[in-house]
This record gives structure tokens, sequence and C-alpha cells, in this order.
């Protein structure tokens, strides 16, 4: 997962820890970034919501989100999850999923990891602990809570995994990689009995969803309107409203200029542009109408933004 830019005065100090930055993905809508090494594929990260966002994106890693300060709202899939400080969430690859802040300040760890960082698909661990979660049916995540035990024991292997990536000690990829093995073997014995049936239409639809997301991605910039986002995946004007609303519970346009305000935040938190350039460079053509739309979401305008987060 590429998070925005961090907050420095939360980021900065901490050893092994990623600079966030902005999701890349091909024509499918599939993030491109690459998260650790190739040798160690899994970057970690601690983010301060009150800044920014993330939008709707997947990838094929598996990503753990733990709240250390919360509330704070994972969307995946269809469903909306409000994390409370302590509690975290699990998302399986593919899975489509955002991330938004409370009103309140929320503060996240979290970690992206390629399957192949706990074994190959040469190697037993791939077909005992990997390909279970990799099946079709399989939970798009699994919400985590410290009431209850299983539970608990993933969220304390998560914590070390994280803390092992983030503080470097001697010898801490054999101990990330062991703390990750252990929260995908409590995992797997939750899902063998917890599969959901998903229909050949629902993997279309969620196909296209995607689609239409990168597309988004790819032309924030210019016009949009239904009718173009419709096209580029060959549906119906009236099939791309419901798709929509399906999936992220927004219209097409609402999710335009939520994507559009994120992108014009981190050009705020990262250059030095003027308040209208920044617009334009977003996708707004009046001035008037990107600080309007930017205080409906952001709930300040622009220029109190970047004297508040920079």
């Amino acid at each position: 997962m590429a998070y925005q830019t961090s907050c420095a005065s939360y980021t900065s100090g901490r050893v092994g820890l990623t600079s966030a930055t902005a999701v890349v993905a091909d024509a499918a809508g599939r993030e491109q970034t690459q998260h650790g090494s190739p040798l160690f594929p899994i970057a970690c990260y601690a983010e301060d919501l009150s800044c920014f966002s993330v939008a709707w994106h997947w990838h094929e890693e598996f990503e753990f989100i733990l709240t250390a300060l919360g509330p704070i709202h994972v969307d995946v899939n269809k469903t909306r999850l409000t994390l409370q400080t302590g509690q975290g969430v699990f998302v399986n690859s593919g899975a489509l999923h955002a991330v938004e802040p409370t009103e309140d300040r929320a503060l996240l760890h979290s970690g992206v990891f390629q399957p192949r960082l706990v074994g190959g698909m040469d190697t037993v661990f791939w077909q005992k602990l990997i390909r279970p979660l990799l099946q079709p049916g399989t939970p798009p995540f699994f919400l985590l809570d410290e009431a209850v035990p299983w539970q608990r024991q993933v969220l304390l292997c998560l914590r070390e995994a994280w803390k092992g990536v983030a503080d470097e000690p001697f010898d801490y990829e054999n101990r990330v990689r062991y703390h990750l093995t252990a929260a995908l073997r409590l995992l797997i014995t939750q899902c063998v009995s917890g599969k959901v049936k998903v229909s050949e239409q629902e993997q279309i639809a969620s196909e296209r969803m995607k689609q239409m997301l990168r597309y988004v991605e790819e032309h924030y910039t210019e016009e949009l309107t239904v009718e173009k986002l419709a096209g580029c995946v060959a549906l119906s004007e009236s099939a791309c409203l419901r798709s929509f609303r399906q999936f992220l519970g927004i219209t097409p346009i609402q999710y335009v200029k939520q994507f559009r305000v994120e992108k014009a935040a981190e050009l705020l938190r990262s250059t030095r542009l003027k308040t209208g350039e920044v617009g334009l460079e977003c996708g707004f053509s009046d001035a008037s109408y990107f600080i309007k739309t930017f205080r409906e979401i952001k709930h300040c305008t622009p220029r109190e933004y970047r004297i508040r987060f920079c």
C-alpha cells in the first residue's frame, strides 16, 4: 500500500520505516509501488491521518493496519470498519481498500508484504500458509480485536513484525518472518470454515471497479464525467453509478472530487505552488470551486491546510 507523504513530526527518527509515496498503479489499477526490497519485500509505515487519507486501491501484497490511536475508518470492498485504538485489520491480497481519518487525530501502524516473504511457491510454507488465503471465496479481510483470544494473538504477532522492521535489531529479518508466519497460521485456521461464495458476476464487477479507479488516477487532471468512466469499461451510466454505490458507497463524481482533493493536499504539503496552481494541477479549473470543495472534504481551506501541516 502506498501512503501519501507522512507527517514528519510523527515519522521522523524512526529507523526502518519507509517514506510514503503516492499510489502508482498499472493499467488494471493494481498498485506498482515496491514495498521493501526484492530480498526482503516488506515495508512498514507510521502515519498521522490528520493530514491525509488513503484513496481506494488494491495490490497483490498482504497488508495489516494497526490502530495506534483511533478511531480510523478502513473500507474494504463493500464494508466500512471503524477501528478503535488497539484494533487492527488484515487485508487480503487483491481486496479494494481505503483509509480515512475520523474527525479526531488518528495514528496508524501498517505493514505491506509480499506473500513470498513467508515462503515461495515451491515451498511447504506457500502450500500451507499462503495458498489457503488466496483461494476464491476467502474473506477479503480479517477484523482483529484484542477481546477475542485468537485475534489478540494475531495482533501481537503483527505488532512484533512491525516493530522488527521499524527498529531493525540483530537478525530482525528472521524475527519478522517468524512473526508473520505465526500470524498467517492463526488466520488460515479461521478462513477454512469462513469462506464466502463469490459469483463470477461479482468478480467481473470487482475488476470493472478497479479499472474505473485506475482511469480516474490516470485522467484526474482532465474533465471527468460519469459517461467517460462508464465508457472505459463498456458500462451504461446507470450501471456505473450502481457499481460505485455498491462498492464505495459514493457516486463516481464524489470519488473524483475526493481523489483530486487528496492529490491537492499532497501538493500543498510537498511543493510551494500557489493555491490556484495546485487546483489547476489537480483538475480544478475554477479556484473558488477548488477552495469550496477542499473545505468540504478537509474542513479547512487549502491555505489553512498548508499552514497547519507544513
